[in-house]
């Protein structure tokens, strides 16, 4: 974010900016909602549980992160990330404090929408966990929390960037292969992405005993590319609305399946003429060679 000049703001200054800017525009959204009449339950129970928390979760995120940055000591990287941890450690906390209602986040459950997504629904005491006071016409029995839900994601993927961002602040250079070729990322990060958790979840590097941010550290190195956000790219990926949620895993399944199936095939008579390459392919694929 830059300010007016186009200099580029401080880290607390770019915080308090978002702040200000997040106010102003749910302000004019809760204009918006109170002169307006949902056609139906579902109507108001989509905006109540899905679209306003999608924007008021940018509020508590930067005043979350605000905290955060102030009150980060000045002293040495070491101290720095024994805060961070701990801020992490916070975070964790509170999902588990309210691991009902994260799993019906999660899990996007809707038994009981009809009670935490609709204005003026009431609410046992006993379903209903500890909320600032709620705005009749602009709020619901948890639309606060699932905002909060929302936020504090991006505020552990926000400290997993900043955890692993090297203390100078300088990258390493990229890996070079025995032949002195350098190697970049040209694809999607994304889908970079997808391919580490992958590793990362079926445990194939030191028998599960390695921290993702170590991995996207691995990977950055090798291939030149700028993973920081994995955290939030993760989030994007699970919040996909196509049929498969892992469309980059797919793709590569689909291309290796045809590689065996194409590298076994004969061939066709009457074809173009095979390539020097396409002929060695079919002699490494030959298992009596």
């Amino acid at each position: 974010m830059r300010d007016q000049d186009g200099a580029e703001l401080e880290p607390v200054k770019r915080l308090s900016a978002g702040l200000a800017l997040i106010r102003r525009h749910l302000e004019l959204l809760r204009k918006e909602i109170v002169r307006h009449v949902f056609q139906d339950q579902n109507e108001e129970i989509i905006f109540f549980k899905s679209i306003k928390p999608r924007f008021y979760r940018w509020l508590i995120y930067y005043q979350e992160c605000y905290t955060i940055e102030v009150g980060v000591s000045v002293g040495d990287s070491k101290e720095r990330q024994a805060y961070y941890a701990e801020q992490l450690k916070y975070l964790g906390r509170f999902f588990r404090q309210h691991e009902f209602y994260y799993q019906y986040y999660r899990l996007g459950a809707t038994e009981l929408d009809h009670l935490w997504f609709v204005r003026g629904a009431q609410l046992s005491g006993v379903l209903a966990p500890e909320v600032p006071e709620v705005d009749p016409a602009f709020g619901t029995a948890q639309d606060y929390l699932f905002s909060k839900f929302m936020a504090y994601e991006l505020v552990q993927g926000w400290l997993l960037e900043v955890m692993a961002e090297p203390a100078d602040g300088v990258k390493s250079p990229g890996w070079q292969s025995r032949k002195g070729v350098s190697t970049r990322w040209t694809g999607d990060t994304c889908n970079l992405i997808e391919i580490i958790y992958g590793i990362y979840e079926t445990r194939q590097v030191n028998s599960g005993e390695v921290d993702l941010s170590d991995l996207m550290d691995v990977f950055e190195q090798a291939f030149q590319v700028n993973l920081s956000r994995y955290f939030r790219r993760f989030t994007e990926i699970k919040r996909r609305k196509t049929i498969s949620k892992t469309k980059y895993l797919d793709q590569m399944r689909d291309a290796v399946n045809k590689k065996i199936e194409d590298g076994d095939a004969l061939p066709v008579r009457g074809r173009a003429k095979t390539s020097v390459r396409d002929s060695m392919d079919l002699l490494k694929d030959n298992p009596y060679l």
